[in-house]
This record gives C-alpha cells, sequence and structure tokens, in this order.
C-alpha cells in the first residue's frame, strides 16, 4: 500500500504533474482488490473485480479504500469521480453507467486517448516546442556531467580512497582525491570544464551530493542482490560483529545463495549494534533484514562468529532464528577455527580472558620495534604475527613460546639488563619477564598448547572433508570430545602441565593449594570447551545428507543407493524436494561414469547443456549443498574492508556513507560488471533525480 498511485496523485495534486508526466501515468491504472461492502436488506453487496474489466476506466485506492475515474483524475474531470471517491457501492453500475455518458467524462476521455499522440499543447506553440528541444540538449549534457560523477564516485569506492580532504579551499594543494580527481577529468574534457566554471547552483562537489551519489549506487548494487534472491531456491545468512575504531560495535551480515551454477556472497551491511548486544537485540536485526530482502521462505542455513551470545544452545541468537525459521542450520563458520571457537567460548573465565591478552603482547612488544625484532631473529626463532581472527594464531604462539621458552627468557632479559634500551621497552619487557614466571600464565601455556594438538588436528580434517565426508568429520568430532573429557577425568592432566610448566621455568614451584585452584580452573576451561564443541557442532550430524553429491562415493553408491542419506535430507528440509523423482535422478548420475563430478562440476555441467529440467531435483539438492557457508570467510573480509575504510583518521563519517561504502568496496567486482552495462548510470541518476540535493534538470521532455 506503500505504493498506491492513485494515493499519490490526490496527495501531490494532479495540478502539479507536468503533461509528460501524465502522459508517463497513461498506461499504469492499478486495479487494486477492495474491501467495499454494504448491507442491502438481508444481502451483503461487495466490490466487484470483474468491474475493471467493464469499465476501462475505472481504477481504486487501496489507502483510501474509494473507486475513481482514472481519465477524470488525470484531466480534472467530475468531482465525486476525480477527487472525492465512490465507496458506496449500493447500485454502483447504475452510478457507473451514468458517468461513462456524462459531458465531462467523455471530454476527460477523448483528452486521454490523445495523450502522447498529437501533443496537442505543443502542437499550439511551436516556440514551446523548441523551447523543449533545448531543455533536453542541456538534460543530456546534465546526465553526462552526473555520469562523470559517478565514476569518479564508483572509482574512489572500488579503491577505498577516501573521499574528501582536510582542506578543499581552492588554494589547497591536495583538496581530497574526490575533487582532485574530477579537476583532473576537466582539464581533457570541455564539457567537464565548462559546468565547474559555469554552473553555480550544482558543481556536484559537496558532500550531501557524494552522499546521495554512494547511496544511490549502492541502491542499484542492491537491488542486483534483490533479483538475484528472488531467483535463488535457497539462502544462508552469516553475521560477524566486531569494533571498530570509534568504538562503535558494528555487525556485518552476508548471504550466500546460488543463482545457477554461481555461488554467491553479498554483503548487505554493517548494523551498529553498541546499544544492545543481547542475543535479542542481534536477533531482532537479522529477523527485519531477512523480511526486507524477502528471503524469509528461503533461509536454510544460519552462521555467526565465535561469540557465545551468536551461538548459545538455549538463548543464543541461533536458538531464537530458528524458533522463527525452523530449517535453518547453525553451522559454524570456519573462519573462526576450532582454537578461535574454544578461546572466545571461555573468554567468560577471567584467567583465560587476561591469558589471551598476555599471548598476544609478546609479539607486539617485539613486532613494533626492529632492533627488538632483530634481537629474536638473532636467537633463531620468531613469534608468529598477531591476528585474533586468523584461526592458527593463538595456537602457533602458544607453541612457539613452549618450544623457545629459554631464549625468549633470555631476549626479554637482555632487554631488561640492558643500558641503551628506551625506558618504554624496558618497562615492557620487565612485564613479559614477570609473566614468564607467572604459575598460572606458564601453567596456561602448557594446558592450551595440549589443547591445541587435538583442535588443529580436528580443524585440518574439517577443512577438507566438511563437503563430502560428513561422516568422518563426525566422528572426528565425537574423537575431538572424548579426548577432552578424557583429559579432564585424568587426574594426572594437572600435574603433568604443573610438571611441564617447571621444567619451561625451573624457578616455579607448585603447592598443593596452587594444584588444587588451578585444578578447578582447568575443569572449568575444560568444561567450558566440551560444552562449545557440542553447541558449535550441534547441527553437523543432520548434514549426512551432502554425502549424496559425494563424487568419490558414486560407484558405492552405484551398488548401494545411499537411502538413509535422502532420509536425513528429506527430514531436515520436509517439503522442498519430490523424493521419488530425486531418488530417481541421483541414481541415473551415479549410474553413468562420465557425471561422477564433485558438486560445483555437476551443477555447472547441468546448467551448460540446459538439463535444468531432466535433473530439477538434483539440480535444486547441489544449490542447497552450495549454499551451506562451511569455508566462508567473507565475513573476515568485511572486517578488514571496515578497518580500511573507518580509520583513525576517517571517523566521523555518518553510519549509512560508512555501510555504502563499505558495501561498494566489498562487491567492487559485481560493481565493475555492472558498470558495463549501459543502464547503469541511467539507472543511477534517475534514483539521483528524486533527492532533495538534485539541482540540475535531468528529465527528458515530450517534444
Amino acid at each position: 500500500m506503500a505504493d498506491d498511485l492513485i494515493n499519490s496523485i490526490l496527495d501531490d495534486g494532479i495540478n502539479n504533474y507536468s503533461y509528460e508526466k501524465k502522459y508517463e501515468l497513461k498506461n499504469k491504472k492499478p486495479c487494486p482488490l477492495l474491501h467495499l461492502t454494504i448491507a442491502d436488506g438481508k444481502t451483503t453487496r461487495k466490490f466487484q473485480f470483474v468491474w475493471y474489466s467493464k469499465y476501462k476506466w475505472l481504477t481504486g485506492s487501496q489507502v483510501r479504500n474509494k473507486l475513481y475515474c482514472f481519465y477524470c483524475l488525470l484531466l480534472r474531470g467530475e468531482k465525486t469521480w476525480s477527487n472525492e471517491g465512490v465507496s458506496n457501492i449500493k447500485n454502483f453500475e447504475r452510478k457507473a453507467n451514468k458517468h461513462a455518458i456524462s459531458e465531462r467524462h467523455l471530454v476527460c476521455q477523448e483528452q486521454f486517448k490523445l495523450l502522447g499522440k498529437n501533443i496537442i499543447d505543443h502542437a499550439l506553440s511551436e516556440g514551446r516546442r523548441l523551447q523543449a528541444i533545448k531543455y533536453n540538449e542541456q538534460v543530456g549534457i546534465n546526465r553526462r556531467i552526473l555520469a562523470r560523477l559517478i565514476h569518479v564516485v564508483c572509482y574512489l569506492g572500488k579503491q577505498e580512497l577516501a573521499f574528501r580532504g582536510h582542506d578543499e579551499r581552492k588554494s589547497s594543494l591536495s583538496k581530497g582525491n574526490y575533487l582532485e580527481l574530477l579537476e583532473l577529468l576537466s582539464q581533457e574534457e570541455q564539457i567537464l570544464k565548462e559546468h565547474f566554471l559555469s554552473n553555480s547552483l550544482f558543481k556536484g562537489t559537496s558532500s550531501d551530493v557524494q552522499n546521495d551519489l554512494i547511496a544511490c549506487i549502492t541502491d542499484v548494487v542492491n537491488t542486483k542482490i534483490m533479483n538475484d534472491l528472488k531467483c535463488a531456491n535457497f539462502v544462508s545468512i552469516q553475521a560477524d560483529e566486531t569494533t571498530d575504531v570509534s568504538c562503535k560495535s558494528q555487525m556485518s551480515i552476508i548471504l550466500r545463495y546460488v543463482v545457477d551454477n554461481n555461488i554467491e556472497e553479498r554483503f548487505i551491511g554493517f548494523f551498529d549494534v553498541s546499544k544492545d548486544k543481547s542475543a535479542v537485540g542481534l536477533s531482532n536485526i537479522l529477523l527485519a533484514e531477512i523480511t526486507k530482502w524477502n528471503i524469509n521462505d528461503k533461509i536454510i542455513c544460519q552462521t555467526y562468529d565465535g561469540a557465545a551470545v551468536m551461538a548459545g544452545n538455549q538463548n543464543g541468537v541461533q536458538a531464537i532464528i530458528k524458533k522463527t525459521y525452523p530449517k535453518a542450520l547453525f553451522i559454524h563458520c570456519y573462519a573462526h577455527q576450532l582454537n578461535l571457537i574454544f578461546l572466545h567460548g571461555s573468554k567468560n573465565i577471567k584467567s583465560v580472558r587476561i591469558f589471551i591478552s598476555d599471548l598476544t603482547m609478546f609479539h607486539t612488544f617485539f613486532s613494533r620495534s626492529p632492533k627488538r625484532t632483530e634481537l629474536l631473529r638473532e636467537k633463531g626463532f620468531k613469534l608468529p604475527k598477531s591476528c585474533e581472527t586468523r584461526w592458527n594464531y593463538h595456537s602457533r604462539a602458544a607453541a612457539t613460546i613452549s618450544t623457545h621458552f629459554k631464549e625468549l627468557q633470555k631476549a626479554i632479559s637482555y632487554v631488561t639488563e640492558g643500558e641503551d634500551w628506551d625506558p618504554i621497552s624496558i618497562s615492557t619487557a620487565y612485564g613479559l619477564l614477570h609473566k614468564l614466571s607467572n604459575q598460572k600464565f606458564v601453567y596456561l601455556l602448557c594446558l592450551f598448547h595440549r589443547i591445541f594438538i587435538y583442535s588443529d588436528h580436528v580443524f585440518l580434517i574439517l577443512q577438507t572433508k566438511c563437503t563430502a565426508d560428513v561422516q568422518t568429520c563426525i566422528n572426528e568430532i565425537k574423537n575431538l570430545s572424548t579426548q577432552l573429557s578424557a583429559m579432564r577425568n585424568d587426574q594426572n592432566t594437572i600435574t603433568e602441565c604443573c610438571e611441564s610448566a617447571m621444567e619451561l621455568n625451573n624457578e616455579l614451584q607448585y603447592t598443593d593449594k596452587d594444584i588444587n585452584s588451578l585444578k578447578n580452573l582447568t575443569y572449568e576451561i575444560l568444561d567450558s570447551i566440551i560444552i562449545q564443541t557440542e553447541v558449535r557442532f550441534q547441527d553437523f550430524h543432520v548434514l549426512k545428507f551432502i554425502e549424496l553429491a559425494n563424487n568419490n562415493e558414486f560407484i558405492n553408491y552405484k551398488k548401494h543407493f545411499p537411502i538413509e542419506k535422502l532420509n536425513q535430507l528429506l527430514k531436515v528440509f520436509p517439503g522442498v524436494f519430490e523424493q521419488e523423482r530425486l531418488q530417481n535422478e541421483l541414481t541415473v548420475i551415479y549410474n553413468d561414469n562420465n557425471k561422477h563430478l564433485p558438486p560445483k562440476e555437476l551443477l555447472n555441467y547441468i546448467i551448460k547443456a540446459e538439463l535444468q529440467e531432466v535433473y530439477v531435483e538434483l539440480t535444486k539438492l547441489l544449490q542447497l549443498i552450495l549454499c551451506i557457508p562451511v569455508t566462508t570467510a567473507s565475513s573476515e573480509r568485511s572486517m578488514s574492508t571496515l578497518k580500511r575504510i573507518k580509520t583513525f583518521l576517517r571517523n566521523t563519517m555518518t553510519h549509512d556513507r560508512f555501510s555504502n561504502l563499505c558495501t561498494m568496496a566489498i562487491e567492487k567486482k559485481m560493481l565493475s560488471e555492472l558498470a558495463t552495462d549501459p543502464t547503469f548510470i541511467d539507472n543511477v541518476i534517475d534514483l539521483f533525480s528524486k533527492t532533495k540535493n538534485r539541482k540540475i534538470d535531468l528529465t527528458y521532455k515530450l517534444t
């Protein structure tokens, strides 16, 4: 009802519509279904949709719930039928027939039929016709100028370059990339040069115009995504959260879908969640976006980061989303890998939070100074580069510090005892040296080093087999839980970790009181990790249906059809597939050795050979499997883009501008493809022509 044309015309006033505008509306007569009823004795009369066919001039407004004459509305006919509207449908046909033969209606009907044919207004005035031609020439120039501005905005957006400068006055030597690039282009293009010299009303260089152009370009990109989503059978939603340079929590949302044989992952925006990072607050944003993009019936998977509030089994975001969309499986994003999951899940434990921070500080200390870096290099090793989102950073850091504990201790001691080091280096080194002598830190170093040995192995299995051999992955996850439980139940775990800690630092001693304290901490950590494993992979067992497309098993399936995996698919996604046809299509594939291809290649073969009508259900199955985001890192790429665009020097931009710039940067490939479409610039210009900052004529007139 927000697009009620008749209501818009009445609100705007038909007197404000030009001849050209009326001509545009000529073939856009709406025929909405209205809820008009009236009691006539014992009979209740209702609005009849067939009236639109009987009376070609009849139209209606859902907002006002009234009927109108479209001819009289556009050309100011009878007041009842053009302004007031008819809501009383008693004896409607008698009223309509009377209006259809009225003098005023006949005049409006004639004028309506002649709209755009004789151009009567222009025929009466040759001067007006010539004026329209001249006007259109200027519109053409204006659109060419705006096209250049759009090209500049696209270039800066794709290259992630700042638009504005600190000093944009004419005398400035560096006015900012936007102005400098336009000035460079104007040296080669006369039309642009004349525009900047002569046009004082609209130059297109203000920040408001920049924001409008950025928003319009993003809208065109989003329209393309929306059109793709209409064609997609299944959609997965991915969300991640980070803190930007201005200390605001930003949630990135990405949609993954398959159109034909192309896997697409599209960024749809950053959302400020600083005020409410609860599961309810985050899920409300996700639910709103699912509705906005009209993918309610297509959501089959949800993927989140390591935060417990995101992935919680009872009250987490994934649980809330699943209540609304039961088919939305929770699949953990392997961009945040196992040891990172464990650390995120254990961050509610104070000692673990401190340990993670301390682990990072060692690399930070040595990497910030070439002199300190060289000191480590002389000792024959280096610490892994710090990266919170890199799956193996923490395990590598723990392993490196454990392996080179003595050398690291000597290097830090050298800084504290040396006379040629600055005070900050000495002070920081003293703190790090204290950590290497801290009972709890060294103990946790040994404990997590043992845990990471198990988690790294399982991660490598998941990374290589999660889209094919699901049963192997399930077994490995079970083994991991079993190994962690065995560590927890083994009374020697704490003792062995204490002995390992004392081997690293001979000065450490653990009393019975210390061991009891560490025992409670160890149990708390292992319990948290075991629970995290169960929660993160709770839906993993239902992914057995993925093996239906495991080409390495097709020879076995040829002999024994995997009916249990097919039943698993039908159980997880009831009503989506036609069982008998899918089973027959799979049997045909299994029996043909030439079609023993991986899912992506098999789908590609079906699409290119135009066999979608032959393998209808198989095509859907392959698209569903490819839609599950088991190995994506798009969320991490969006976070990297955020940190590049919103820097310390550029942290005051509005959220809309910031999110739109991120869209342009992340979707640069799509933006480049759209730019080759001749209609792209026209679509952006048409959107811009509706903004409040449009101060030049951009719409052609009829001549």
